[in-house]
C-alpha cells in the first residue's frame, strides 16, 4: 500500500514538472506544424521541398542539439546536490560548446541544394529545397545558443520560462510565415517557400534575445554571478563525453527519418508530400512524449544528485507509465480519424489517401517510439548516453532501414512498407533500451550513477 501512494506521489510531481516542458514541446512542433500548413497551400512540389529541406537540415540539427542536452544530466545532478555555482558554470561552457557547433551546420545549410541533388532528388524541388536552406542558415546560431540557455533552466526546475518563450516564438512564427511565405501588398514580397526559412530565422532570433533577459534577470541564475567567463576545456571535455554519444543517438533516429523522406522522395513527390504531412502529425503527439521523458530525466538526475536511489527509481518507472498511456491515447486517435486528420494539411485527394494509410502503421510507431524515448531519457540522467547509442544504431539501422527498403521496393509495398520498417526499427530499441533501465537504474550502486 505505501509503495502504491509514493508512486502516487512521484506521478504528481512528475506530471507537475513535465506540465510546461510538454507545453514548451508542444509550442515547438507547432511552428514546424504552422510552416507545413502555411506551405501546404503551394502545392505538392512545395510542400515536398520544405519536407526534405527539414530532413537536411534537422539531420546535422539534431546532433548538435543532442550534444547540447549533455548538460541537462550535469547540471540536474548538481541542482539536486544544491550545488548552484556548478550549475552556472556548466551553462557557460555549453554557450561556448553552442557557437562552435553553429558553424558546420550553417555551412552544410547552404549547401542544400547541392546535398538534395546529391541524394537523387528531383530538380525542381532541389532547387527549392536550397532556397529554404539558405534562409534557414541564419537560424542556426541563435538556435543553439537558445537550446544550451534552455537545458539549464529546466534542469534547475525553471521550466515555465522556456514554455512562455516558445510560444512567444510560435505566435511570431504564425505572423512572420503568412508575410514572408505570400506577401504583404508592396511592403513585403511573397518568397513561397523560402520566407518559411526566413520566418523560422527571425523566431530564433527573437527567442534567444529574450532567454538571455530571463537570464541576466536573475543574479542567482548568471553564469558565475557576473564573473568573468571563458572556455573551460575540462568542462567542455565532460560535456562532451556526457552528450556526444546523445548527439550520435539523435543523428541516428534523425538519420532514419530523414532516410525514410529520402526514400519516400525516390517513389515520387505525392508519397513525399503524404510522408512530411504523416510524420508532422506523429511529431506533434510525439513532443508530448517527449516533454515527459525530459521532465522524468530531470527528476531522476534529481534524486541522483540527492541521494535518493529508491525514488529515483520510482520517477524512472513513473516516466515509463505515463509516456505509454499517453502514446496509447494518441495511436487510438490515428486509428479511429486518419483521414480527418491528414485533411487538417491539405485536401489533395491524394495525399489524404496515402496519408490515412501511414497513420494506421503510425499508431503502433507511436506506442514503441514512446517506449524508447522514455527509456534513453531516464538513462540520460544517470549519465549512460554510450549503451543507448549503440541500441539505438542496431534498433533504427540494423533493423528500420532494411526493413523499409526491403518491404518499400523489393516487396513493392511502397509507402506504406517504408512506415513498416521505422516502426520495427522503434520496437526494438524500445525493448532493448527497457531492459538497459532495468540493469543501470535498478541494479548498479548510485555512486557509480553521478555524472561527477
Amino acid at each position: 500500500m505505501r509503495s502504491g501512494v509514493l508512486f502516487t506521489v512521484e506521478l504528481r510531481r512528475l506530471l507537475r514538472l513535465a506540465g510546461p516542458i510538454v507545453v514548451s514541446q508542444l509550442g515547438q512542433v507547432g511552428m514546424n506544424t504552422a510552416d507545413t500548413v502555411m506551405v501546404g497551400p503551394l502545392g505538392a512540389t512545395p510542400l515536398a521541398a520544405a519536407g526534405l529541406g527539414s530532413a537536411i537540415h534537422w539531420l546535422g540539427t539534431v546532433i548538435c542539439v543532442g550534444i547540447l542536452v549533455g548538460m541537462s544530466p550535469m547540471v540536474s545532478q548538481a541542482f539536486g546536490s544544491g550545488d548552484l555555482d556548478q550549475c552556472r558554470r556548466v551553462l557557460a561552457q555549453g554557450m561556448w560548446l553552442a557557437l562552435v557547433l553553429a558553424v558546420p551546420i550553417t555551412i552544410m545549410s547552404l549547401a542544400g541544394n547541392t546535398i538534395a541533388l546529391a541524394l537523387g532528388q528531383d530538380p525542381a524541388v532541389s532547387m527549392i529545397t536550397g532556397q529554404y536552406l539558405a534562409a534557414l542558415a541564419w537560424g542556426v546560431l541563435p538556435f543553439f545558443l537558445f537550446m544550451a540557455a534552455r537545458q539549464y533552466l529546466e534542469a534547475t526546475g525553471h521550466v515555465t520560462s522556456p514554455m512562455v518563450i516558445t510560444f512567444i516564438g510560435l505566435a511570431i512564427n504564425i505572423v512572420a510565415n503568412r508575410a514572408f511565405i505570400y506577401g504583404v501588398g508592396d511592403t513585403v514580397p511573397a518568397m513561397g517557400v523560402a520566407g518559411s526559412g526566413w520566418a523560422t530565422t527571425l523566431v530564433r532570433w527573437s527567442m534567444l534575445v529574450v532567454v538571455v533577459l530571463v537570464i541576466l534577470r536573475d543574479r542567482r541564475m548568471r553564469p558565475h554571478a557576473g564573473e568573468p567567463v571563458r572556455p573551460d576545456r575540462a568542462m567542455i571535455r565532460r560535456v562532451l563525453r556526457v552528450g556526444l554519444p546523445i548527439g550520435g543517438q539523435f543523428g541516428l533516429e534523425m538519420g532514419l527519418f530523414s532516410f525514410a523522406a529520402f526514400m519516400m522522395g525516390w517513389l515520387g513527390p505525392l508519397e513525399l508530400a503524404a510522408h512530411q504531412v504523416t510524420i508532422n502529425i506523429a511529431s506533434t503527439t510525439f513532443m508530448a512524449g517527449l516533454g515527459a521523458s525530459m521532465a522524468g530525466s530531470i527528476r531522476v538526475g534529481h534524486c541522483i544528485g540527492a541521494g535518493r536511489p529508491r525514488r529515483m527509481r520510482r520517477a524512472a518507472l513513473a516516466t515509463w507509465v505515463l509516456v505509454i498511456v499517453f502514446m496509447g491515447l494518441c495511436a487510438l486517435a490515428f486509428i479511429a480519424f486518419p483521414a480527418s486528420l491528414i485533411r487538417l494539411y491539405t485536401r489533395d485527394p491524394d495525399i489524404v489517401r496515402i496519408g490515412a494509410s501511414l497513420l494506421l502503421v503510425a499508431a503502433a510507431f507511436q506506442v514503441f517510439d514512446g517506449g524508447q524515448v522514455a527509456g534513453v531519457s531516464v538513462l540520460r540522467a544517470a549519465g549512460d548516453t554510450r549503451v543507448p547509442a549503440i541500441i539505438a544504431a542496431v534498433g533504427y539501422w540494423g533493423i528500420g532501414v532494411p526493413v523499409a527498403y526491403i518491404l518499400a521496393f523489393r516487396a513493392g509495398i511502397g509507402p506504406v512498407g517504408i512506415w513498416i520498417g521505422l516502426t520495427a526499427g522503434l520496437a526494438a530499441a524500445a525493448l532493448l533500451l527497457g531492459l538497459r533501465t532495468r540493469r543501470v537504474l535498478w541494479q548498479s550502486p548510485l555512486d557509480s550513477l553521478r555524472t561527477g
